[in-house]
């Protein structure tokens, strides 16, 4: 029987074709993306259960019309992201990852299109939204020159209206039109970003389990005061650093996801 998640999401999903060209996705350049992001999207509203096999590689070839090659790419990209287990002479199945928000630690992806794509209404609660002078450490991090005036926030980020982690961010405003800075400070940034297509392409993170008392606030706030930090500064296409982030998420609600190999 169908859940009223499971409804949400085929609603949202209707008139998506699975047997799309390259045509349709847009361009050679993103359509290994494009393709992972459809299987993704298939996974996230279960026609496939947890543990059960999908369509084979030469079959999902034939159903988007492109080549194996781009099929195993975009296969081997769901298997980062630990949606997929590729069995090697058996085919790829996919992972059972429970109710917690699951995203791969090496992808950079904004934390309101993980919780979308998985059913769940996301949502941003602001503490604080200022443009003020960089501090020091802010200056050594974004590489900016004392004293220049940065967009700091303070969000927690909402699962349909419940709160899975608390943001701390700090953006590089020198090069951004003021409409887009105001944007950011009531919506998402990377949503603000691609307006005038600077979302970051690369990030350099550091992740540390931390004990904190003086993290989070209001009723959502957990009752112990442990936190799985993800420290990162973002980087534009040009290599100058766009935004330093500072993302404590909660225990059991968001999953992050590690490929291991030998």
């Amino acid at each position: 029987m169908s859940t009223p998640l499971d409804k949400a999401l085929l609603k949202r999903n209707e008139g998506l074709s699975v047997n799309t060209s390259s045509e349709q996705f847009g361009g050679r350049a993103s359509l290994t993306r494009r393709i992972s992001d459809d299987i993704r999207r298939r996974i996230l509203v279960k026609e496939w259960a947890p543990g059960e096999k999908i369509h084979s590689e030469s079959e999902l070839s034939t159903n988007y019309k492109v080549s194996r090659v781009t099929v195993r790419t975009a296969l081997k990209t769901l298997e980062y992201q630990g949606l997929v287990d590729i069995r090697h002479g058996s085919g790829t199945y996919v992972n059972d990852f429970g109710r917690a928000i699951p995203t791969g630690l090496n992808e950079l992806r904004s934390m309101s299109e993980t919780i979308s794509e998985l059913g769940y209404e996301p949502g941003m609660e602001y503490k604080i939204a200022d443009v003020r002078p960089a501090t020091d450490l802010e200056r050594e991090k974004l590489q900016l020159d004392a004293p220049e005036l940065v967009l700091y926030l303070e969000r927690a980020v909402l699962a349909d209206g419940k709160a899975v982690a608390f943001s701390y961010d700090t953006i590089n405003i020198s090069s951004l039109p003021e409409q887009v800075v105001e944007e950011m400070k009531r919506g998402s940034v990377f949503a603000s970003l691609d307006t005038i297509n600077s979302r970051p392409i690369r990030a350099l993170a550091e992740v540390d389990a931390v004990i904190d008392k003086n993290i989070g606030w209001g009723s959502q706030r957990p009752n112990d005061d442990l936190f799985l930090l993800l420290q990162q500064v973002h980087y534009a296409g040009d290599g100058e650093p766009l935004m330093y982030s500072r993302t404590y998420f909660m225990k059991g609600r968001f999953q992050f996801l590690i490929l291991r190999t030998r």
